[in-house]
């Protein structure tokens, strides 16, 4: 129904014209409409939170070292690419590989939680770009290594996943790789989801959880 009710068209009026009038007259009705206050908001303060991101990154990496440190006692050497050298690279057994995924997907749950909980909005790709700033750190990294030194390879020195060592351009690194990388962003955006979640509780004591559902946040 026409938002202006059973108003006849104009005399003479063709009917390409009338719809158009009629699209004119919606759009100038949807603009007089009030903004949600959550969507006001999330347009405001949301998308890629730089800080809340970053933050989440290092809380991952504090997670990792712990329990990579923790799990790599109790099992050995942990297979998402840690201390590589060229004598252990194909030795990664079943048991090292699930480890370290293990490891990985906890440490970035965290971390993506850390991201979403402090962004608010947006928590998915505030989370999973947890996961990217710790994959362009390791590259960073590594081409200082390569171009000053080993000792800027800090990643190595604390036994952090060696993504681009030249000792990783193997079958068993680069599958382990991926499957590191496939967890960690997996990980993260799961992370980020349950962070902003907390917010979106606090917010329905707020307003009506009915109208709040409808708004994506």
């Amino acid at each position: 129904m026409s938002v202006h009710g059973d108003r006849p068209a104009t005399l003479g009026e063709t009917p390409t014209a009338a719809a158009e009038r009629e699209a004119k007259a919606i759009e100038r009705h949807e603009a007089r409409a009030p903004v949600h206050p959550i969507a006001a908001a999330r347009d405001r303060f949301g998308g890629i939170d730089l800080p809340a991101s970053l933050v989440g990154m290092l809380t991952a990496i504090a997670m990792l070292i712990l329990l990579g440190g923790i799990v790599g006692a109790a099992i050995g050497a942990i297979g998402y690419q840690t201390g590589l050298s060229g004598d252990n690279v194909e030795d990664v057994s079943l048991a090292s590989l699930i480890g370290g995924l293990v490891v990985l997907a906890v440490a970035y749950l965290v971390g993506g939680w850390t991201a979403g909980r402090i962004a608010r909005y947006d928590g998915a790709r505030n989370g999973l770009m947890t996961a990217v700033w710790t994959i362009v750190l390791a590259g960073a990294l590594s081409a200082l290594a390569a171009w000053f030194g080993s000792e800027y390879d800090v990643f190595a020195n604390v036994e952090l996943p060696q993504w681009f060592d030249r000792d990783a351009l193997t079958t068993a690194a680069l599958a382990s790789g991926v499957a590191a990388v496939a967890t960690m962003v997996v990980a993260g955006l799961l992370g980020g989801l349950w962070g902003t979640r907390y917010h979106r509780l606090a917010d329905e004591t707020l307003l009506d959880a009915r109208e709040l559902h409808e708004v994506e946040v």
